[in-house]
């Protein structure tokens, strides 16, 4: 595999697509309405989100294989969301590339923590955040469950 992960700005909003979609088509089918709604999204509106948000991409070649992003929260510290991993290339080294961007740019601007939401029944992503030294923010309830690091 050539991985390579890419933080994407504005004029990156072609390829910035294409990973989202990957991701959303993995997640959600082609046929979910919410794929439909980030397809017919305007090149305005990509170029809108990736100046709001920071976004990053794992790419193997040309292929989108996983995706990352980061914003400030609330109060200050980091969150990360949209975390997405080709099911091929799980329990690989992708995760650990997405993660490791993500904390660079919490610490970039200053974030203490970083910290995300995980279904609470995905055995195979909390492992992996415990791995990565995240740990669960009290008692895991129905809804989703909070997990956060020291940056």
């Amino acid at each position: 595999m050539q991985l390579r992960v890419w933080r994407f700005g504005p004029d990156d909003w072609e390829q910035a697509r294409v990973a989202r979609l990957a991701s959303v088509r993995d997640g959600f089918g082609e046929d979910s309405d919410f794929y439909r709604e980030q397809a017919a999204l305007e090149p305005a509106a990509w170029r809108v989100v990736l100046t709001e948000h920071v976004r990053f991409a794992a790419f193997d070649g040309d292929r989108p294989v996983g995706t990352a992003c980061w914003r400030a929260g609330d109060d200050g510290d980091g969150l990360l969301y949209g975390m997405w991993v080709h099911p091929d290339l799980r329990s690989t080294e992708v995760a650990d590339a997405l993660v490791d961007a993500v904390t660079a740019v919490a610490r970039e601007n200053g974030s203490r923590t970083l910290s995300l939401k995980v279904e609470p029944d995905n055995a195979r992503a909390i492992a992996f955040y415990l791995r990565t030294g995240f740990v669960a923010d009290g008692v895991p309830g129905p809804g989703l469950t909070v997990m956060s690091r020291p940056v």
